[in-house]
């Protein structure tokens, strides 16, 4: 029947070119959909085939989804995942080997890590230096183990997860203090996650409106911004009750009423493909969730942070939103009592005696007395310069006074390098939005390393890694895809 068919309509020719179609067609929606949860630009690569990829690979994702809730527990997964990298680098190429763009970033973290060993070694106690130089060595390996065997789709999705439960904790917490026991990380090391999380989470919703909106209702996307605002609007209410001194019988009619209205324009937009789905989903629960959870645990320096971030991501998305995330953050700074209060206080605090003016004046003098630093993790000795610090600050509170202190001018010189050609790579055409996200991302981590040591808090960083390693793995993609990526 088959033979008869081709005969009677179309030649051999014609028949040959429509399956040869059919087959471009059929692997172009195959490596979409490999990469449509963040939307990288090729999909995802292909990793090596060992026989311990998959379990590297299921490592990856559970990792991820565990850092941000408890790092002891990631270790247990991330330890042996990047063991089991390094075991399988000879099936692979080496670190610093790839395109032009992957070396931008590798190449001078390379030579951050060699200036800040010669430094420690060189420094004031090279002993209490091994242990946390090791782990950072160790730990930016992270970086190349989800480069090989990191998702695109999964990892972020299975981070972002693990960071919304642990927001809703920390909702939930500020909703009822003294009654949800501590369980996940403290606040401040939740805050610089979240730093990092909120634009992986923004750049998969973006992502998903980028490659949904020909097939979704034009009003999905005004409808997620409207369950989002009402959902951050309840979550706000919740965490700010005892300051905003809101009852219990109100909070639970504006939880009732606002659901209502959520469900209400669910169910008008009737969201029928998974694009659309997966946005109102992020809308909806995520993104209120990690802004909430920034929000109430009011670390200023995070918010500096992801207010900048959302600037650059608005500039290079839709410079639309700009007026209306600027007169957001305005309106919470001015209506949030606690908000406006922490804003308020933010000089009182830098000048108080041991505060940031105290530290980063120490930082400085050390930084003179010492040119090539004091060696790795040993800014503890700054209480000695003033015993006007309090005994638990044992860093500047700052990235870059941190790293100058400790390992010199040139490792401070050689990681300003290495943020910058890391910020330009993701800027760089061909561009994507997840390149965007993460390039955003960055920036917001270290515009909150301005006012905090983030860069030396081990959870923080370790989310960094797996973004640049995701940044990577993509890099990678676009150079073993040309021919698809000049198609589109």
């Amino acid at each position: 029947m088959g033979r008869k068919f081709e005969k009677s309509i179309f030649s051999h020719e014609e028949i040959g070119a429509i399956e040869a179609m059919y087959r471009s067609d059929r692997s172009d929606t195959e490596r979409a959909e490999e990469g449509s949860d963040f939307g990288m630009l090729h999909g995802d690569r292909r990793s090596p085939a060992l026989p311990c990829s998959s379990t590297l690979k299921a490592g990856c994702i559970l990792g991820a989804f565990l850092v941000p809730l408890k790092l002891s527990l990631a270790y247990v997964v991330l330890v042996p995942t990047i063991l089991g990298w390094l075991i399988s680098t000879s099936w692979r190429s080496g670190l610093l080997t790839g395109s032009a763009r992957e070396r931008a970033i590798t190449v001078p973290l390379a030579f951050f890590l060699l200036t800040t060993t010669l430094s420690a070694i060189l420094g004031i106690d090279v002993i209490n230096s091994v242990s946390p130089l090791s782990s950072l060595f160790f730990f930016a390996l992270t970086i190349f183990a989800f480069r090989d065997f990191g998702n695109c789709a999964a990892v972020p999705v299975a981070l972002i997860t693990g960071q919304a439960i642990a927001a809703l904790h920390s909702v939930l917490a500020a909703t009822f203090p003294n009654t949800i026991p501590s369980v996940f990380l403290g606040s401040v090391t939740e805050s610089g996650q979240l730093a990092l999380s909120i634009f992986l989470c923004l750049g998969i919703a973006a992502q998903k409106y980028h490659e949904g909106r020909s097939t979704m209702s034009p009003a999905t996307p005004r409808v997620a911004a409207a369950c989002g605002t009402i959902a951050i609007a309840l979550l706000g209410c919740s965490g700010f009750r005892g300051a905003a001194q809101i009852d219990s019988t109100t909070l639970a009619l504006s939880w009732l009423l606002g659901l209502s209205l959520i469900t209400l324009l669910i169910k008008a937009v009737k969201p029928a493909t998974a694009h659309a789905r997966g946005l109102l989903t992020l809308s909806i629960l995520y993104l209120p969730l990690l802004t909430c959870a920034l929000l109430v645990n009011l670390k200023r320096g995070p918010w500096f942070g992801v207010a900048i971030g959302l600037a650059v991501f608005c500039v290079f998305f839709s410079r639309r939103l700009l007026p209306i995330i600027v007169t957001s953050a305005v309106f919470i700074a001015l209506a949030v009592p606690p908000v406006r209060e922490r804003l308020a206080a933010s000089w009182e605090h830098f000048t108080i005696s041991g505060g940031r003016s105290t530290i980063w004046r120490i930082g400085a003098e050390l930084i003179s007395q010492y040119p090539l630093g004091i060696g790795y993790h040993n800014s503890g000795v700054l209480r000695q310069f003033s015993p006007e610090v309090p005994p638990e600050l044992k860093h500047f509170h700052n990235n870059l006074i941190n790293i100058w202190a400790e390992s010199g001018i040139l490792s401070a010189s050689i990681f300003v390098w290495f943020i910058c050609a890391t910020v330009r790579a993701c800027f760089s055409k061909p561009i994507s939005i997840p390149h965007i996200a993460i390039g955003c991302a960055v920036i917001s981590w270290q515009v909150a390393g301005l006012v905090e040591y983030n860069f030396g808090d081990s959870e923080v960083v370790i989310i960094a890694w797996i973004l640049l390693g995701l940044l990577l793995r993509d890099f990678r993609a676009q150079n073993d895809t040309p021919r698809s990526h000049s198609r589109r």
